[in-house]
């Protein structure tokens, strides 16, 4: 039902998207052309190349759907949705200046934000306008699909709460049907909302014109789902069973389709193929390019570091990557050389104005310069640039089952703790922040995490 509006609301999304793009694209040709504000151009230099205008559609549809503008939650077109369009218009608005300037250099840039301009301009008012027209489409006798939750307990409110967000797609909730031998009724169910018993199922079916019942109540019970069945056998209603997970709250449960049976997964792998694809080409380029950047600053530390103190450069430790793997992590060396036989392990092992860290140590933790040797560890795929980050095997054989969770997707060189905190945290806060992330993922949260990384590094806060 729900999957069904938002199939409906993505295809639409998508199929507007991409005629405004099309057209926009005229458009901004021929204001180009009526309106000479740059210098003059031959009309090759002006024109978009036929063949690029596919590519264009396709760029934007990819990086709207990486920034979830497509999902099911946009269906409710809330205006804070809106900045996630933006952002995703402007990556795309770059691919799109990038591509463009390898196969059509010539191309008019003010063209060019003609087009990125009233494109957004566009995508933006039509999201703004479709909850208006939704809600005069929906309040069409004709098209409007009611629907009634046979339960009364927390699940059937919380389905009637979600039914009530996506009235404006159609959806009209009319009551509660109560279980003649439950008398169990959520405290913010009113009586009215009640509409009566099992009994009078189908006369309740009949009389409100009913196209969609929901169960919630006793979903277990195939005795109780048969005699639902039987009452509606000879009415045209859809019945939706939603089974009560609530026990499993502390799993991140999902539902699939396996050649007809469906199976509730409660471990499974959090990143798609294509996530993790796209997540790691990401990480070799990204990795090499701050190789690069750095290495003149790369000399300098070294350096620093032998005329500091006596020892090696680089400092190797095990660390537990993904799936508790073991890998041999690098950082610059920060403390003396026997500094680990003096480490006490404890749930905050890193210590303010700790005595084995040397002078030059001080400085590089300060400024998080000690872990630039971990792109090498990016690079050999040990690690991400963005992720929880890796622990010390004595700390996780320490772990509870929740904070095991960090280590469903790769480590990374920063995380989302890092910029809320970073060693200011304990080990059960940091904990939190990383099952966030992991719960959240996209591409678009490792990018942002990415960008404040030079902030929160200036700061310095938990930083030794």
């Amino acid at each position: 039902m729900i999957q069904a509006v938002n199939e409906r609301y993505s295809f639409l999304s998508r199929l507007f998207d991409a005629i405004i793009i099309v057209l926009t694209l005229e458009v901004s040709n021929q204001i180009r052309v009526s309106f000479p504000l740059g210098k003059p151009a031959p009309n090759e230099v002006l024109t978009v190349p036929l063949y690029f205008l596919p590519i264009t559609v396709i760029i934007w549809q990819l990086v709207f759907t990486a920034f979830q503008v497509y999902s099911l939650s946009h269906i409710k077109l809330h205006m804070r949705s809106f900045p996630r369009l933006i952002e995703g218009h402007l990556i795309a608005a770059l691919t799109f200046m990038g591509i463009l300037y390898i196969v059509h250099r010539d191309f008019s840039r003010l063209e060019s934000a003609y087009f990125i301009i009233i494109s957004l301009v566009l995508m933006l008012a039509y999201r703004f306008i479709w909850p208006f027209a939704s809600a005069i489409v929906g309040a069409n006798p004709w098209t409007k699909r009611k629907v009634l939750i046979i339960g009364t307990n927390n699940q059937a409110l919380q389905i009637q709460r979600i039914i009530t967000e996506f009235a404006t797609a159609g959806l009209q909730f009319v009551g509660f049907v109560r279980h003649s031998h439950d008398e169990h009724i959520a405290s913010e169910i009113t009586a009215e909302q009640v509409l009566g018993d099992l009994d009078v199922l189908k006369d309740l079916v009949t009389a409100h014109n009913i196209r969609e019942i929901i169960i919630c109540d006793r979903s277990n019970d195939h005795e109780y789902l048969r005699q639902i069945s039987d009452t509606l056998s000879s009415l045209p209603v859809n019945v939706r069973i939603a089974p009560d997970y609530s026990d499993l709250a502390y799993f991140h449960v999902t539902v699939e389709d396996f050649a007809g049976m469906p199976l509730v997964g409660l471990r499974y792998d959090m990143l798609t193929i294509w996530q993790r694809i796209v997540k790691r080409i990401f990480d070799i380029v990204g990795a090499t390019l701050l190789l690069a950047a750095f290495s003149p600053l790369i000399i300098l530390i070294a350096i620093a570091i032998k005329l500091d103190s006596p020892g090696p450069i680089l400092f190797s430790q095990k660390r537990a990557g993904e799936r508790g793997r073991e890998f041999t992590m690098y950082k610059f060396r920060s403390m003396v050389c026997d500094a680990e036989q003096q480490i006490t392990y404890s749930q905050n092992y890193k210590r303010a104005n700790d005595p084995r860290v040397t002078r030059v140590g001080r400085f590089l933790r300060r400024t998080s310069l000690d872990e630039i040797p971990q792109f090498l560890n990016v690079l050999r795929g040990d690690m991400s640039l963005v992720g929880p980050r890796p622990e010390l095997p004595q700390v996780v054989g320490q772990y509870s089952p929740l904070q095991w969770k960090r280590f469903e997707v790769p480590q990374g060189l920063t995380g989302w703790w890092q910029i809320n905190g970073r060693a200011d945290l304990s080990l059960y806060e940091h904990t939190d922040y990383d099952v966030f992330y992991i719960r959240n993922y996209s591409v678009w949260l490792d990018l942002m995490i990415l960008a404040r990384t030079p902030l929160a590094v200036l700061k310095g806060k938990g930083a030794f």
